[in-house]
């Protein structure tokens, strides 16, 4: 008896973390992006969503690998740990930090939901700023748009963002289902501005189960476009 027992517990151990990621809002993946500025090729992103112990990890690794991104050598990282509340993702903590040939910069949040703070470190400045629930950092955003498509959200969703030295609202309309040269449908997504002065982002996300970024899109006042596009799954 005592045998089956622990036989029973050890299965029910083994079990648990595969039920967790069954269960999560958004599963698992690994996806490479190539990105462009203004059509011309800078390098690639590689997105990857993992386990991470109890809690999540959303990393993404940018290598310049044509033109002056690749003669300066740029690399950037980005990753953000972070955890379900009530089945939307909360930041933990990011950190963000971008090298080159010529020089550096690092940026970090560390929230504190229990001392009720979120920590903004930026060019070793840091800047202390009240807790909201439910909490996302710039590239974690991109998870929290993913789970509001799976969950069946439509129309305008607004989420609380972490900046450089505040939190700010942002808000998202999910929109209809368009296809996307080259990659098939998905569902268009497009940040919100107060003022029109010419900025924009908008993300297409696979209209499959996994709903993945299939492209993002970026544009400046200045006339600036970055443009990601994805080149490869896993």
């Amino acid at each position: 008896m005592k045998t089956a027992l622990r036989i029973a517990a050890l299965a029910l151990a083994l079990a648990t973390p595969l039920a967790a990621v069954a269960l999560a809002p958004v599963q698992p993946f690994s996806a490479t992006y190539e990105v462009r500025r203004n059509g011309d090729v800078l390098g690639e992103a590689t997105f990857s969503l993992a386990r991470d112990g109890a809690n999540w990890r959303f990393s993404a690794a940018t290598r310049g690998t044509a033109g002056m991104a690749r003669i300066a050598g740029v690399r950037i990282d980005e990753v953000s740990y972070f955890r379900y509340v009530d089945g939307r993702p909360e930041t933990l903590r990011y950190r963000f930090d971008q090298k080159t040939s010529f020089n550096s910069r690092q940026r970090s949040a560390d929230v504190d939901a229990a001392a009720g703070r979120v920590a903004l470190v930026n060019k070793g400045e840091r800047v202390d700023v009240p807790f909201v629930a439910g909490v996302v950092d710039r590239q974690l955003l991109t998870v929290a748009l993913m789970q509001a498509v799976a969950a069946g959200r439509r129309g305008e969703q607004t989420l609380q963002v972490l900046g450089r030295r505040d939190i700010e609202a942002q808000v998202w309309d999910i929109e209809a289902k368009e296809q996307v040269e080259g990659l098939g449908l998905a569902w268009r997504l497009e940040r919100e501005r107060d003022t029109p002065d010419g900025r924009s982002t908008v993300i297409w996300l696979d209209d499959d189960a996994g709903h993945l970024p299939l492209r993002i899109e970026q544009r400046e006042d200045d006339g600036e476009v970055i443009d990601m596009r994805m080149i490869r799954r896993g």
